[in-house]
């Protein structure tokens, strides 16, 4: 028995080849066969939740990720090929790294569940418009963090070491070392 591959009263195609062409298409943009394994990996092994840690950390590795030790990683959706994550930091499930911005996490870092880190913006042109392509910037996370669940990130940030993002913070500004932050946008709260 053959699949459907289209709809046979309007002739559109069908959910299955609608998502087949768009993988091909993307993988097309692409340019090198490094950028085809890391899409692949970051864009259904890792995220998938399916795999062991030991295999998700191999898989990590063969992306091309700067990562010194097992992680966490599961079900994380990684947007940039520039990731370095030091030893003895792990991070929760579904991290999800947005833009193609620089992230570095230090070591010792936890990382919450749900937590987004955004490296895109768009900059004012002249009209005070919004460039309609984005720009990079990019995120660092000094050693020794802990940032909480369903934390925010914002592009060009610094968290400096030993520092505790509270649960639901959104960091829209450098903070300096030492303390616990949280609320919107993220100040110091102890």
């Amino acid at each position: 028995m053959t699949p459907n591959l289209s709809s046979q009263e309007s002739g559109t195609p069908s959910l299955f080849v609608r998502f087949v062409r768009r993988e091909v298409a993307q993988i097309r943009r692409l340019r090198h066969p490094r950028s085809v394994l890391q899409s692949f990996i970051t864009g259904y092994l890792i995220s998938s939740n399916h795999l062991p840690e030991s295999l998700v950390f191999v898989c990590v590795k063969m992306a091309g990720f700067v990562v010194d030790g097992p992680c966490g990683l599961c079900g994380a959706q990684i947007g940039t090929a520039n990731l370095q994550i030091g030893s003895g930091s792990w991070v929760n499930r579904g991290l999800c790294i947005e833009g193609a911005g620089s992230v570095s996490i230090g070591s010792g870092v936890m990382i919450g569940p749900q937590v987004l880190i955004l490296t895109s913006t768009h900059e004012k042109v002249v009209g005070g418009r919004l460039d309609r392509e984005p720009s990079y910037l990019p995120v660092r996370i000094g050693d020794n963090c802990w940032i909480g669940a369903r934390a925010m990130i914002l592009p060009g940030v610094t968290i400096s070491d030993d520092v505790t993002v509270a649960a639901g913070a959104v960091v829209a500004a450098d903070i300096g070392p030492d303390g616990v932050y949280g609320g919107v946008p993220a100040r110091r709260i102890g």
